[in-house]
């Protein structure tokens, strides 16, 4: 029903962020890309795109995107069984065009465990990571518009069109610099915290715990390197993955204030329900990757 180069423009812009560079993309000229958009409009009848700076897909672009990717990745399961398969005029010479691979993970996964999964898609060769930082807690939200393919993320309840595999739980220590340790101890909800973004919320789990009846002040750090600096320099307490805390304790340069109590967040592996043998691949590696998780208990 669906022209897949049409889908395939409408993937370009949204992915690029704009006509003139989507058609960079696709080697073909900007007024193409108009035309391969408009026939999509013209059949269901709506607007596929916003025409904003950078351009951004409408409620029914977002459906028609979600196709278009999927057609992309199975597209490519097909070319990469043609090309095992020594079918004459696939190539199979590693110059074949990479398929993209839109993963969503959360920020302390990248920065830990994650890391693993991002070397096996190097050595693979045959996919272009495009991996999006988003809280664990949000990134549900972008396999259901489309603009993902997996996620990791702390909601076990399948997003629509998805498969769920449980990975374990990640454990954080509360942990602050050595020179405000003693008032952070006597009374965490007095003094300042660190966030990453709105969407943290760790902190407050643990202010939960202790039974807190304050809300203290809150400085926000949106980066990992920043986050964990500021940390270490005193601007406030906050909790970190117990093996980065674990390094930053043993050289002194933070103390885990509380050693009675500790966060934990179930993290859980949600992916497309489609059979393809790229996906299946990044699913093993991240399984494999995350096995240091399993068996903490889920808070």
């Amino acid at each position: 029903m669906y022209n897949a180069t049409s889908l395939a423009a409408l993937a370009a812009v949204c992915q690029t962020g704009s006509f003139e560079a989507a058609a960079r993309r696709l080697h073909i000229t900007q007024s193409a890309v108009s035309q391969r958009l408009a026939a999509l409009e013209h059949e269901i009848g709506r607007a596929v795109v916003q025409r904003t700076r950078p351009v951004a897909p409408t409620a029914a672009g977002e459906v028609l995107l979600k196709l278009a990717r999927q057609v992309e990745l199975a597209t490519a399961d097909a070319t990469e069984a043609l090309a095992a398969a020594g079918v004459a005029g696939v190539r199979s010479d590693g110059t074949t065009r990479l398929t993209r691979c839109a993963l969503a993970v959360n920020a302390d996964s990248v920065a830990t465990w994650f890391a693993t999964v991002v070397g096996s898609i190097a050595r693979d060769g045959s996919m272009m990571l495009d991996m999006r930082i988003e809280d664990e807690e949000v990134s549900r939200e972008s396999l259901r518009r489309g603009a993902v393919m997996a996620a990791v993320t702390s909601q076990s309840a399948p997003a629509p069109g998805c498969v769920v595999s449980p990975l374990g739980a990640m454990e954080y220590w509360p942990v602050c610099a050595p020179q405000i340790a003693d008032a952070v101890a006597a009374a965490p909800e007095r003094q300042p915290l660190v966030r990453f973004d709105m969407h943290d919320s760790l902190q407050h789990r643990y202010l939960e715990m202790v039974g807190a009846l304050h809300e203290p002040p809150a400085h926000f750090v949106p980066s990992n390197h920043d986050f964990l600096a500021a940390v270490r320099l005193g601007l406030g307490w906050s909790v970190l993955p117990s093996n980065q805390a674990r390094e930053e304790i043993a050289r002194g340069a933070l103390v885990r204030f509380d050693t009675s109590r500790s966060v934990a967040v179930p993290l859980y592996w949600q992916r497309w329900r489609i059979e393809s043998p790229i996906l299946d691949r990044v699913t093993a590696w991240v399984i494999c990757a995350a096995a240091g998780l399993r068996g903490r208990p889920a808070a």
